[in-house]
């Protein structure tokens, strides 16, 4: 996979994800163009702040499999290990790909101590991937969504 800082251009990429249903039902519904073009400013401002965010990720053969990265979770300060990958691609293991290599990026080229991650309590197969790249789940943390989330925390590696 290829991944790369979200632009102005790709409005048309993260409505192509987040308009679609299956991902809406992990990600607090399917989001309005309101929504679409705040999060795509926030990615790209965030970028162009800390060096990361939330990147777009395509197949080596270039094609939009989805979103993945790290950002600074607002309302504690701690880095956020996120994805969201279109459907279509669900159980394949790119979403462990992504993540792993996400995180492995992460404690090579921050100083965060630990990175945190959090799912919809029922997105279990989410739930895997975190654990199969070594996040340990810490029960249910209200992270500011209608429900509480399924909570993850993952230390930062001896030596990295």
């Amino acid at each position: 996979m290829t991944f790369r800082p979200f632009t102005a251009d790709d409005f048309g990429l993260l409505a192509e994800l987040h308009r679609d249903p299956e991902v809406g039902r992990y990600m607090g519904g399917v989001w309005d163009d309101a929504k679409i073009a705040a999060v795509l400013a926030d990615f790209a401002a965030e970028h162009a702040r800390r060096g990361h965010s939330k990147w777009v990720v395509h197949t080596r053969e270039g094609v939009f499999v989805g979103r993945a990265g790290l950002s600074l979770w607002r309302a504690t300060g701690e880095f956020e290990l996120g994805y969201a990958f279109r459907p279509e691609f669900w159980g394949q293991g790119l979403a462990t790909e992504a993540a792993r290599a996400v995180a492995e990026w992460a404690f090579a080229h921050t100083d965060a101590p630990y990175l945190i991650a959090f799912t919809e309590p029922q997105n279990f197969g989410s739930q895997r991937v975190l654990e199969r790249i070594g996040m340990v789940r810490e029960g249910d943390r209200d992270m500011g969504f209608a429900t509480p989330s399924a909570f993850f925390r993952m230390p930062r590696p001896a030596g990295a």
